[in-house]
C-alpha cells in the first residue's frame, strides 16, 4: 500500500467548539479591527461587533426554544453577517445548513425536510420562494427570518430576535463545551453536494471537520500578513469552499473580508479596485473572465497579490495565462469537496506547479488506486484519489447506504476523482471516475480536451462530453464552444476539430463533433453541468 502524506508535520488540531476555535485568537486581533466589510454598501463589522452579536443571535434562537441537535438553515445571496448567523447555532452545539440560493420552492422543501430545518434565514428578494418552500415542508412561516434591518410582510429581521445592546455579557447565551470526544461527533454543519445525479446529498461535518482545515492550511500560507490581507468573498457563502476560506479562516485569522452579494463582471472588478483586495479565492471561470474579459483592461487591479483556485480544475495553460497577463499575482490551486471540508492538497504561493493541485496537507493520509484493479497505482499512473484525515466528514444525513458506499470501512473516503502523482509528489487532477470518456477502450479526459480548447484565442469557454457512437459502438468526445467575442465568431467546427486533432493522440480527437453555444452551463461553484449539455445533445443544432 502507498500512502502518500505532507512532507510538513501534522499541525494540533483543537477539539473544541469551532465557535471557541474561530474566536480563540491566535494573531492578536484586536476587537476595534474591521473583518467584515459590505462591498457595495460600505457597511462594517468589526471582530469585536462580530463577537457580540453572534452570541446576541444564539441568545435570540435560544428564545424561541432552539436548543443542542436544531438546525438553521441560511437561504440567501452573500451576506455581510451571513457568518454570524452561521455560527450562532454552532456555539450552541446546534447546527447550521446552508442552502444554495438559486433553489426552486421544491429543492428548498427537500433540503428543510431532509436535514429538519426549524429556522429559516433568507434574504428579501428570495422571501416568496422561501415561503412556499417552508411550507411545502411544514415549516412554520414565523420561523423565517431575514437579513437586512426592515420587516417586509410582516417578517422580521433576525437581529428582531436580539436581546438588547446594553444586556450584560453573562446574561447572552453561553458557548456549549465540547471538549474532546463530542467535538468529534457533534455536527456543526451541514451542506449539501450539488446533486449532479440524482437527490442531492447532506455532508455532515463535525465541530473538528469544520476546524480542521484551517489548522491544516496554517504551514502553507507563505507570506501572507493576515491583519494586512484583505480578501474578497465572491464565492457563494453557501458552498463549503467558501464558508471555510471565508467564513471560519477569516474570523480566526482577522482577516478583512470584503463580501460581495452577487458576482457579475463590473462590481466584481470595481471592489478589487476600490477596496485594494490583494487575496482572492476563486473558481477557474472566474480566472477565465481576469485573462480573456476586455472589461478587465478597464480597471486597475494591481492590487491583486494572491489567487487561489478551486471546486473545479484549473488547466496549466489557463494559469499560465493569468501570469503571464498579471506577473505581480502569486498563484495556487487546492482541492477537494464538500466531504472533505473540504480541502485534501493545496499549492504554495510563490511556488506555482501549473496544473497540479499541489501536494498533500498535513494531517492528510492519500491513496492513488487503479478503479479497474484495486491495487495502488505507480507514480505517473491514473488512479482514484482516497483520503483519511480528520477533515473527512462523519457521514451523509440520513443516507446510511451512500456513506457506506463513500467511506470504506478503513475510513478512507473514495472521492471519484482520478489523478496522477509525479516524482515530486505533486497531484494532478486528470478528470472525474464517471466522467471519463472511454473510446474504443482508451481513457479520455474531459478536462484535458477543454483546458486546450480554451487555450485557443478565439475560444472564450469549452467543455467537453462522450456521446454514444452506435456505428463504431464506443463513446466519443464531443465539444461545446463559446467564441471570443469579434473575430471568433467566423471559427468554425471544422477548425475547432483540427486545432485538436493537430495536439492530440487519434484516440483524443473530437469524434464527436463541436457545437457553438452561447454559454456553458456551470454551477455556482464553477463546476461543468454535464447534464445540462447532455440535454443539448438532444437538440437538433438547427435549433440552437
Amino acid at each position: 500500500m502507498t500512502i502518500y502524506r505532507s512532507a510538513l508535520p501534522d499541525q494540533v488540531i483543537p477539539q473544541i467548539n469551532a465557535y471557541s476555535f474561530a474566536t480563540s485568537n491566535p494573531n492578536n486581533t484586536p476587537d476595534s479591527h474591521t473583518i467584515l466589510i459590505d462591498a457595495l454598501t460600505k457597511r462594517t463589522i468589526t471582530f469585536g461587533e462580530w463577537k457580540r452579536d453572534t452570541r446576541r443571535w444564539a441568545t435570540g434562537l435560544q428564545s424561541l426554544g432552539f436548543k443542542r441537535g436544531d438546525v438553521v438553515a441560511l437561504f440567501s445571496f452573500n451576506q455581510v453577517d451571513y457568518s454570524i448567523t452561521m455560527f450562532g447555532p454552532i456555539l450552541l452545539g446546534g447546527i447550521t445548513t446552508t442552502v444554495n440560493s438559486a433553489y426552486t420552492p421544491d429543492e428548498l422543501a427537500y433540503q428543510l425536510e431532509d436535514s429538519g430545518a426549524s429556522v429559516i434565514v433568507t434574504h428579501p428578494e428570495l422571501l416568496p420562494v422561501a415561503i412556499e418552500g417552508a411550507k411545502k415542508a411544514g415549516l412554520p412561516t414565523n420561523r423565517i427570518f431575514l437579513y437586512g434591518d426592515k420587516e417586509v410582510d410582516g417578517f422580521k429581521p433576525y437581529s428582531s430576535t436580539f436581546p438588547p445592546e446594553s444586556t450584560p455579557e453573562n446574561q447572552l447565551a453561553q458557548v456549549v463545551n465540547l471538549n474532546g470526544q463530542p467535538a468529534l461527533e457533534t455536527t456543526a454543519l451541514i451542506c449539501y453536494s450539488s446533486g449532479t445525479t440524482g437527490k442531492s446529498k447532506g455532508v455532515e461535518l463535525t465541530h473538528v471537520n469544520f476546524i480542521s482545515n484551517t489548522c491544516q492550511v496554517t504551514p502553507l500560507e507563505g507570506d501572507v500578513h493576515m491583519h494586512d490581507n484583505v480578501a474578497m468573498a465572491v464565492l457563494p457563502l453557501f458552498h463549503i469552499y467558501g464558508i471555510q476560506l471565508h467564513l471560519m479562516y477569516g474570523v480566526y485569522n482577522g482577516v478583512q473580508t470584503v463580501v460581495l452579494q452577487k458576482f457579475n463582471p463590473v462590481d466584481f472588478l470595481k471592489t478589487i479596485q476600490d477596496h485594494k483586495i490583494k487575496s482572492l479565492n476563486l473558481v477557474p471561470p472566474q480566472i477565465l473572465m481576469l485573462v480573456k474579459a476586455p472589461i478587465v483592461d478597464q480597471y486597475d487591479i494591481s492590487s491583486i497579490r494572491f489567487v487561489m483556485s478551486g471546486a473545479a480544475p484549473c488547466s496549466r495553460e489557463l494559469s499560465q495565462a493569468l501570469i503571464k497577463k498579471f506577473p505581480f499575482i502569486q498563484f495556487r490551486q487546492g482541492y477537494g469537496m464538500s466531504e472533505m471540508s473540504p480541502a485534501s492538497h493545496v499549492g504554495v504561493y510563490g511556488k506555482p506547479v501549473h496544473g497540479s493541485i499541489g501536494g498533500v496537507m498535513p494531517n492528510q493520509e492519500v491513496r492513488v488506486v487503479d478503479p479497474e484493479t484495486g491495487k495502488d497505482a505507480a507514480k505517473g499512473e491514473p488512479g482514484e484519489i482516497w483520503v483519511r484525515g480528520p477533515n473527512i466528514m462523519k457521514g451523509y444525513r440520513n443516507n446510511v447506504k451512500a456513506t457506506e458506499d463513500t467511506i470504506d470501512s478503513e475510513g478512507w473516503l473514495h472521492t471519484g476523482d482520478i489523478a496522477i502523482v509525479d516524482d515530486e509528489e505533486n497531484f494532478y487532477i486528470v478528470d472525474r471516475l464517471k466522467e471519463l470518456i472511454k473510446y474504443k477502450g482508451f481513457q479520455v479526459a474531459p478536462a484535458e480536451l477543454e483546458a486546450l480548447l480554451i487555450d485557443h484565442p478565439l475560444i472564450l469557454d469549452a467543455a467537453v462530453i462522450g456521446v454514444d457512437n452506435k456505428e463504431q459502438a464506443t463513446e466519443v468526445p464531443l465539444a461545446f464552444v463559446v467564441r471570443a467575442p469579434g473575430p471568433g465568431q467566423a471559427l468554425t467546427e471544422k477548425e475547432v476539430e483540427e486545432y485538436v486533432a493537430s495536439k492530440v493522440a487519434a484516440h483524443k480527437k473530437l469524434r464527436g463533433g463541436v457545437r457553438f453555444i452561447e454559454v456553458v452551463p456551470k454551477s455556482a461553484a464553477g463546476k461543468i453541468l454535464r447534464k445540462d449539455l447532455r440535454v443539448i445533445v438532444q437538440t437538433p443544432k438547427a435549433k440552437l
